[in-house]
């Protein structure tokens, strides 16, 4: 593949931030569903179509979630569900859906979502102001699971940088490896005290849990956690940022919102699709195959255009319209088929009472300069800074 055969040859996605990513996956799209582009300085596969990206999460023969996580994720994370197939994923997954029942989520609502999301404001209500992603977002849901997994309040800092820095692998090899040894043995005295007192908290359910003779063991719980707290921390936190200024640059909406508090659901749900964490969700071809048209060679990288297929207008009218009204059936925010998100249930509550908090505990909240918000990233996205003022 040539320099001539790639879009946008100038952009490296996974490095670039690119305020006009949709302008620019719009224009992809139009020329066909799948295009080429640089994705760490090599050739990738970037799959655009609604249709084409569902199909692409569904074909775990041609596009395994294996393939990729184990030679990205795996050295920092281990094991991970990312990295299991067929009846060791079922398996797997059975062991941990117990933590992230709906109904458990559910129960979490007073007992820690809203004192925490109040916590957060506590701290700067009395000035009028807040730079709400360094302030809120980047925070609070992080403290959420952290305290569903029993961390100690104290080690909150330290336990969401090496989180964190867990996910720069691609990027930072060594640093990441070296948040990944100081996650495991910290974690290490936590899981030995769980098994043998085991509390309320997710840490205890994954030490006791048992499905058809089947336990989890040590090495098994330490990478879901390691799975479990960047992923949930790093994509919660960039989405409610654009979901903040999705609804504070749509005063019908925030009206509504004030008005009825049972709004956020769908307001939540279109902010996912409108703007979404992941962006470009990372992949490798498994097999050789054509998909929309092109020869894809196996073994190649590929990226999943997610925020492209949400805003491709032949699944969604006026794709690029904030519109809580719409019927989101078809958004592609947490995947598709048997790697859908586990934390999709826990994400979407997290959002829905931050909502639904900050707009109850700040009267007049509204964005102190609209026009200097830009929202970037092409693999995860969301907003810099989101300076807000407040009466």
């Amino acid at each position: 593949m040539t320099t001539l055969d790639i879009a946008f040859p100038e952009i490296d996605f996974a490095v670039a931030e690119v305020p006009d990513l949709h302008a620019i996956l719009s224009e992809m799209r139009a020329r066909g569903p799948v295009a080429s582009v640089c994705y760490h300085g090599q050739p990738a596969w970037l799959i655009l179509g609604h249709k084409e990206v569902t199909a692409a999460f569904a074909d775990e023969a041609i596009f395994p979630s294996e393939a990729f996580y184990t030679l990205w994720a795996a050295p920092t994370m281990g094991r991970t569900l990312q990295c299991m197939g067929g009846e060791e994923h079922r398996a797997y997954r059975a062991l941990i859906n117990t933590a992230f029942r709906p109904t458990v989520m559910e129960r979490s609502i007073e007992t820690l979502f809203e004192p925490i999301a109040n916590e957060l404001i506590d701290r700067f209500v009395s000035n009028g102001e807040a730079e709400l992603i360094e302030d809120f977002t980047h925070r609070y849901p992080a403290k959420i699971i952290a305290r569903m997994l029993g961390i100690p309040v104290e080690d909150d800092e330290r336990f969401l940088r090496w989180a964190l820095d867990l996910i720069n692998y691609p990027w930072d090899p060594e640093g990441a490896m070296a948040a990944s040894r100081a996650f495991t043995q910290y974690l290490e005295p936590l899981v030995a005290d769980r098994r043998e007192h085991p509390g309320e908290d997710i840490l205890s359910e994954l030490a006791r849990v048992e499905v058809d003779g089947r336990r989890l063991s040590d090495e098994e719980i330490y990478s879901f956690v390691r799975l479990l707290f960047p992923a949930g921390s790093d994509t919660t936190f960039k989405a409610l940022g654009s979901h903040f200024f999705a609804i504070l640059t749509h005063p019908e909406t925030e009206a509504a919102l004030r008005a009825d508090p049972s709004q956020a659901k769908p307001a939540v749900a279109e902010s996912l699709r409108w703007e979404g964490p992941i962006a470009l969700q990372p992949r490798m071809s498994g097999a050789a195959t054509q998909w929309g048209g092109v020869e894809i060679p196996a073994d190649s990288p590929m990226l999943f255009g997610i925020t492209a297929a949400n805003r491709d207008p032949s699944v969604f009218p006026d794709p690029n319209r904030y519109d809580v009204s719409r019927n989101q059936r078809g958004m592609l925010t947490f995947g598709h088929g048997e790697h859908f998100c586990l934390g999709s249930h826990l994400a979407r509550r997290e959002m829905e009472v931050a909502t639904n908090v900050l707009l109850e505990r700040l009267p007049g909240l509204r964005l102190a300069d609209p026009d200097a918000v830009e929202i970037v990233g092409a693999v995860l996205r969301g907003p810099r800074t989101l300076p807000v003022i407040f009466d």
